[in-house]
């Protein structure tokens, strides 16, 4: 069997640049018989006809068109299949040669699509009265095809003869620009809330001009994965993902280290618009992020330090499953007090000099280094470290943290470095003040507020702080900075919408003084600054009262021998 060999070059420009260009065939066919195999050579002008439509590389507001070394286009022929045409020349330029073998004795039709990837060769006789083009959209990219400024989105051209060759999307594109990806994680996962993004689509439309790919409701295929991330492409990147066109919310990403662990989750919850003509740049923060200096943003554990002892002197660091759980006096109908959690084989919390016990109440500098444990009890100050804890392994996340000097490493904190606040930082973290949404008659105004309150939390008294970026407009009914826990109530599902915007709750757990539990409904979170009182050195301390008072001294502190809450933090770079 005959085969022919035919070459297509392509100019990509937008329309509205190429009202007065001459689209016709620029060279005519010419015969060069090689064996067997008759070679013909033309050259078609491609115009990208959606002009505000970014393509399939440099994403900008130019929607510049070039083509790369691996691209192949998918051709469609008379015998109902599409063969691949691989890039021959012009790489990196707009205008470039493509080469196509197909039986002789068929005739290529006017359709081509781009990636060749998205449509299997059997793919129906797309552009034939009453028939459709199935393609297939990926389930995973790798980095170089959706970083920067590229994307493969996927497009389909037509040919008729005398005219150009039309390029036109079939697919949107969201632009997400994720900041601070931890130096950890190995790939990325893109969730979308239900919506299928990849898979099988058919398109039921012989006109290229008003196809497109449309999203719809699925429980599956509604994740895109981004594979060949390493350290070197930690921090900030510019992710642009072709998706059926439609609206999408509660857009999830997620980092996950070599091991499949998620070491970054982060849902926005905004609607997300990706049009056929152009793509909406969205950024995507991480959430969470709160100042305490100027120029430094730090991340909070996801929730109080807890120990849970054995009796052989070991035990398990951990950061609590919710940010509003802290345990009380254990479970005993005679506890004098009882936190909202409990701790499966644990029968005392907190009030015991044991070694076996489960607690989130610690003294000061008790991470288990240099004979200073978790479970000293001793009323007697002089029992505990006196030095600044900052930098130090009696810092419980430095001692902890995944680079730590202990074994014991904190099993949900991932491959971060934990570490106390110092005062400063704390007095600066609740000293910041933004403007904010504040009245609900009026949707435009706006007050500045204190970005703090004390609040109820699933019925834990406690204070939210919130984020850098938060504007209020969540719920404008909050009493911000209020000296009262009733002032802003939260139930799980608010709370729950509150925690993905990047809010942080620290409960009012009390505090413990020998093994007595003390001071009902008051919070006390140490930080790594030692002061000096008197002849006595005391740690520095953030502290609610049992109304929800907060103190915001930068001087604040605590005799060192009371169990204190402890809250780590780590720096974003």
């Amino acid at each position: 069997m005959k085969k022919n060999l035919i070459y297509m070059a392509a100019l990509a420009m937008l329309a509205a640049a190429c009202s007065n260009e001459d689209n016709t065939v620029v060279a005519s066919p010419e015969d060069d018989v090689t064996g067997d195999v008759k070679m013909i050579t033309e050259t078609i002008t491609a115009i990208n006809s959606d002009s505000k439509s970014t393509t399939r590389a440099d994403v900008n507001d130019m929607a510049k068109f070039t083509w790369s070394e691996s691209d192949e286009i998918a051709v469609h022929v008379s015998d109902g299949k599409y063969y691949t045409a691989e890039l021959t020349s012009g790489e990196g330029t707009n205008e470039a040669e493509f080469t196509v073998e197909y039986p002789e004795g068929k005739e290529r039709d006017a359709f081509a699509v781009y990636p060749a990837s998205i449509v299997d060769e059997s793919a129906e006789n797309y552009g034939q009265e009453g028939s459709t083009l199935d393609v297939t959209l990926p389930s995973s990219y790798s980095l170089a095809e959706v970083s920067g400024t590229t994307t493969p989105c996927p497009m389909i051209a037509t040919n008729e003869p005398g005219s150009g060759w039309e390029f036109k999307q079939l697919c949107g594109l969201l632009r997400l620009t994720v900041k601070n990806i931890p130096a950890s994680t190995s790939y990325l996962t893109i969730g979308f809330n239900g919506k299928k993004v990849s898979g099988d689509f058919s398109i039921a439309s012989p006109v290229p001009g008003t196809s497109e790919i449309q999203t719809t409701t699925t429980e599956t295929d509604d994740i895109i994965t981004i594979t060949d991330l390493g350290t070197d492409l930690a921090g900030e990147m510019d992710l642009n993902l072709p998706l059926p066109t439609g609206d999408y919310t509660d857009v999830t990403v997620t980092a996950y280290n070599s091991s499949d662990i998620a070491v970054l989750t982060l849902t926005n919850d905004f609607t997300y618009t990706a049009q056929r003509a152009h793509g909406r740049k969205v950024t995507t923060l991480m959430p969470g992020l709160i100042s305490v200096a100027e120029g430094k943003q730090v991340v909070f554990a996801p929730g109080n330090l807890q120990y849970l002892g054995k009796e052989d002197g070991t035990g398990e660091w951990r950061f609590a499953e919710n940010q509003y759980d802290f345990m009380g006096d254990g479970p005993a109908e005679t506890a004098t007090y009882r936190g909202n959690v409990t701790v499966d084989g644990f029968t005392k919390y907190n009030t015991s000099a044991d070694k076996d016990v489960a607690r989130d109440l610690f003294c000061w500098g008790t991470s288990g280094y240099n004979g200073k444990n978790p479970w000293m009890t001793s009323k007697n100050v002089g029992d505990y470290y006196n030095g600044d804890l900052a930098g130090t392994d009696y810092d419980w996340g430095v001692y902890h943290s995944a680079t730590g000097n202990s074994t014991e490493k904190i099993t949900n904190g991932g491959d971060y470095s934990w570490r106390l606040f110092t005062s400063n930082e704390w007095a600066y973290a609740i000293a910041r003040e933004r403007k904010v949404y504040t009245r609900t008659d009026v949707p435009t105004f706006m007050e500045t507020k204190s970005l703090y309150t004390s609040a109820t939390v699933v019925g834990v008294k406690g204070i939210i702080l919130f984020p850098d970026n938060w504007d209020g407009s969540l719920d404008r009914t909050i009493k911000y900075k209020t000296t009262g826990y009733a002032g802003t109530t939260c139930d799980a599902e608010k709370w729950a919408t509150f925690e993905k915007l990047g809010c942080v709750f620290l409960p009012a757990a009390n505090v413990r003084s020998g093994i007595e539990l003390t001071y009902p409904n008051e919070g006390k979170y140490w930080s790594s600054t030692i002061f000096k009182f008197g002849n006595e050195w005391r740690g520095g301390s953030l502290d609610f009262s049992k109304t929800g008072n907060v103190t915001t001294s930068s001087t604040n502190y605590t005799v060192r021998r009371l169990g204190n809450s402890v809250r780590l933090i780590r720096e974003v770079e």
